[in-house]
């Protein structure tokens, strides 16, 4: 993979960076105009969304079987999603604004405001996972285990750099409100991003695919069951119950985390779109030691100190009062935060067959659309009932659950020799980009 190839594949990163910072953090401040409800905003609010659990296993198994000419097997999935997402974000503001049809204009007004927000969001989002999925399945098609920790730190920082550029625009130019000019700015990011991604990487030939099922099928034999695979690859399954657990207590908090700071920590419209930066930047700057520490002393134990980071950060939460402390609160956060996205996906890698690693993506992205809503449900009724401080005794306890799983998710014997990736005219080791 040559430089350039790495480059693209990070344009992808920027991509769902941008649209996550926007999603969670600045359309929720929008979202407040329409209703004062913790618990409306933080469904609406949330980049994962309920659909995700049966759409994001299907792109991810289809996206394993289909080879759609120079497009390959995941960058159809990665434009078609990417650009209708984004083609969809930059209408919002106006499709918000349409006449209901008739057969809704006995609604309540205050529940007709929401009807077209809501539908617009559910569309942009769902289009948004199926291109956020498949991206991670890319960079195990693209890579060696011994690189891989690697490219994931640089899509971290990428992701990251997308994430805080976009907020900093929102502190800088949206300090009173978010205008519709803030959904077309964020759409045109995202989309630049998705065509340097599909344009510049290239993927494996489909006889490089064919010989790797090939392996695998002389590996487990006959074509498994459902159970078979289950018993086969068990640290898998754990670990997609341990990504609801964890996310759960995340997706509870960021759709709500800036509604928090303008509610209990006093901040204004454009401080409460830049303290949630901290963290991300935070999360960037240790993108890359966490890769290190990740090969050194092993990515689950990496991601197990992850977490019990994030949870004590969520503790902190509850008794903060001023901006400053939830600046230091959110900079710690940031180091929890980058464990788990740095390592998370190289994890999964380690625990399925390669084949069937856009399967095990979608999977693992369904257990966090099945808990954005049910964390959302949840933290939001505490919050309206006990306020947004609620939000993080959720995610404390539900980061804790994760942790305590973790230690019984673990690689089949099978994969634990290191596989390289399908080889294919052209390619190149993976050096550290650091070396570059």
């Amino acid at each position: 993979m040559s430089r350039a190839q790495r480059v693209a594949y990070l344009g992808g990163s920027f991509s769902i960076g941008v649209f996550a910072a926007f999603n969670n953090f600045t359309l929720t401040l929008w979202l407040a105009t329409f209703t004062a409800s913790y618990l409306l905003l933080g469904l609406m609010g949330n980049t994962r969304s309920f659909e995700g659990t049966i759409v994001s296993p299907l792109i991810g198994v289809w996206s394993d079987r289909v080879w759609a000419g120079w497009l390959g097997r995941r960058r159809a999935f990665i434009l078609a999603g990417g650009l209708l997402s984004a083609l969809l974000l930059a209408l919002t503001p106006a499709i918000s604004r349409w006449p209901l049809p008739a057969a809704l204009a006995g609604l309540p007004p205050t529940t007709a405001a929401l009807v077209l927000p809501v539908a617009i969001i559910f569309l942009f989002t769902i289009t948004f996972n199926s291109m956020d999925d498949v991206h991670k399945a890319l960079l195990v098609d693209v890579t060696t285990e011994e690189e891989r920790n690697t490219l994931s730190a640089w899509s971290v920082v990428v992701l990251m750099a997308g994430q805080v550029g976009i907020l900093v625009l929102g502190f800088a130019l949206w300090r009173d409100g978010v205008p519709d000019s803030a959904f077309a700015l964020t759409a045109l990011l995202m989309a630049a991003g998705v065509l340097l991604c599909v344009l510049g990487v290239r993927e494996p030939p489909p006889a490089a695919w064919a010989a790797d099922r090939r392996r695998e099928a002389a590996a487990e034999g006959p074509r498994p069951s459902a159970l078979t695979l289950l018993r086969l690859y068990k640290g898998a399954a754990l670990f997609c119950l341990v990504g609801f657990a964890y996310w759960s207590g995340v997706n509870a908090v960021l759709p709500l985390v800036s509604v928090y700071t303008r509610d209990i920590l006093g901040a204004s419209v454009g401080e409460a779109q830049l303290l949630p930066s901290l963290m991300l930047l935070s999360t960037t700057l240790c993108a890359l030691p966490m890769a290190r520490l990740g090969d050194r002393y092993g990515k689950r134990r990496i991601i197990a100190a992850g977490y019990a980071v994030m949870a004590a950060a969520a503790l902190a939460a509850l008794v903060i009062t001023t901006r400053e402390q939830g600046a230091l609160v959110f900079l710690l956060a940031g180091v929890g935060n980058g464990a788990s996205m740095v390592l998370t996906v190289p994890l999964l890698a380690d625990l399925v067959p390669r084949p069937h690693v856009g399967a095990a993506t979608g999977i693992l992205a369904a257990s966090g659309s099945v808990a954005a809503p049910f964390a959302s449900l949840l933290a939001g009724a505490l919050a309206d009932v006990y306020g947004p401080r609620a939000i993080f005794a959720f995610m404390a306890v539900m980061i804790l659950l994760a942790l305590a799983l973790l230690p019984a998710v673990r690689p089949p014997a099978a994969l634990a020799a290191p596989i390289a990736p399908p080889s294919h005219p052209g390619a190149q080791p993976l050096e550290a980009l650091s070396h570059d």
